[in-house]
């Protein structure tokens, strides 16, 4: 019988010294340093977020690479997929090329940061042997056959749970990965406004920016959330994917999308561009619904259309409201999938099964 996350590490013991001052001290022992360098990496080991990479997803990559590294472990980072758009602009800024994309997993040694999922995980991550999973999402579908180092926080970010892996190290980040932390904090809590943002996200943000190269946040992250939203030189099927994640929910395969609105193309817009090509991606992906978050920050609105057997019923009875005749629920601004999009699916779904009964 497969085990699923034997090594779970109490967070509350591993943040006891988050606020204890960094000095040039010797660095001290600690419970997290021991279990990380003991660890039978074997030549080496790849750390890799999930497909459709994201600002966090990729930024977390390499961060933790280098945490590793500097503990003396032969980490190298990896990708799921082609980086665009927002985490593109950043390694730029930071003078970084994309990590390499891993195609398949199958054998080598993982790390998985930025989720615990199968599904939104690279080919063959099944057959690989995954060491540790470093996330701030719920528990997912991924179990090992071995015990696993296990290291989750309900805060804001993967970039900000590593922040406090290198606080439990007694270690700073460089100036080049502080920046990297810095962005990936802010842009999975939609700069620090999102509904998952902590105190703890807050503390780490004017930490990060301290460590940092960034000169003018306010320009920085302006200039990001632009990148984010131009899609420039994408067609509109990498559009659909460019922050894609898929689900098993109640025994329903589900996909639910996210992209932006922005000056170049309104809500309305994208929403006909994206409904054109939904039906036939739910389809190439073996999924029986399919949503997508189409959100316009400035309007302070998000349109969710969705396709499927069973779709509208699942989204009205989720969102509480009355889709429109195009198939679409339009609702307030919504900003983290996995607070505000998948718990009212789930609850919809099981809504939807039990009506079938």
């Amino acid at each position: 019988m497969r085990t699923k996350f034997l090594a779970i590490v109490s967070c509350a013991m591993l943040l006891f010294a988050a606020g204890c001052k960094q000095t040039n001290e010797p660095e001290q022992p600690t419970a997290l340093r021991e279990v990380l360098t003991s660890m039978n990496y074997g030549d080496s080991v790849l750390v890799v977020g999930h497909k459709s990479p994201d600002c966090d997803a990729v930024m977390s990559a390499i961060a933790y690479a280098s945490l590793l590294q500097r503990l003396g472990i032969n980490a190298k980072a990896r990708v799921a997929g082609k980086v665009v758009c927002e985490p593109l602009y950043a390694l730029k800024q930071a003078g970084i090329a994309a990590p390499a994309v891993l195609d398949d997993a199958t054998g080598l040694n993982m790390i998985m940061v930025d989720h615990s999922e199968f599904a939104q995980s690279v080919n063959g991550m099944p057959s690989a042997n995954i060491l540790q999973v470093i996330d701030h999402h719920g528990t997912g579908s991924v179990t090992t056959s071995r015990p696993v180092f296990y290291y989750a926080m309900p805060i804001g970010s993967t970039c900000s749970v590593i922040a406090t892996m290198y606080e439990q190290l007694g270690m700073q980040p460089t100036a080049t990965d502080a920046r990297l932390l810095l962005t990936g904090l802010l842009s999975d809590t939609d700069s620090l406004s999102a509904v998952t943002t902590t105190d703890i996200d807050r503390r780490l943000f004017g930490k990060l920016l301290e460590l940092s190269d960034i000169t003018d946040i306010g320009a920085y992250y302006a200039a990001a959330r632009d990148a984010r939203v131009s899609y420039e030189g994408m067609t509109d099927i990498e559009i659909l994917y460019s922050d894609f994640k898929e689900y098993e929910i109640e025994g329903v395969k589900v996909g639910i999308g996210s992209v932006f609105a922005g000056k170049v193309a309104g809500v309305e817009d994208m929403c006909a561009r994206m409904r054109a090509l939904m039906p036939a991606a739910r389809e190439q992906r073996g999924l029986d619904m399919l949503f997508l978050m189409i959100g316009d920050r400035d309007a302070d609105v998000t349109h969710l259309p969705f396709c499927g057997e069973g779709a509208k019923q699942v989204a009205e009875y989720g969102f509480h409201t009355t889709a429109t005749p195009d198939d679409c629920i339009v609702t307030k601004y919504l900003s983290i999938r996995k607070v505000e999009v998948v718990p009212p699916i789930t609850e919809g779904i099981k809504q939807w099964k039990s009506g079938q009964q």
